[in-house]
């Protein structure tokens, strides 16, 4: 079982940056593992597997506990509320 969703938005512990979970694999002997894009501290743009045990998810300060996911264009007639 995946602990973080596809295009969900988590935090690098290492590095204190941010991306989005682009791919997900599973192993019998390890731990699951994330495919990350995110933009790294000198600006670029930067893919990388990350163990679970390295992410956290971005969480909404409005919403404790919910999940963030990037975006995407939406639907016509979709209205985003603040």
């Amino acid at each position: 079982m995946f602990k973080y969703e596809l295009n969900q938005l988590v935090n690098i512990a290492i590095s204190d940056e941010f991306g989005e979970v682009k791919g997900r694999a599973e192993y019998a002997t390890h731990e699951n593992s994330y495919f990350v894009h995110y933009k790294a501290g000198d600006g670029r743009a930067v893919s990388a597997w990350f163990d679970e045990s390295d992410l956290a998810a971005v969480e909404d300060e409005r919403y404790p506990g919910c999940a963030v996911y990037a975006g995407c264009e939406l639907p016509d007639g979709a209205t985003v509320e603040e």
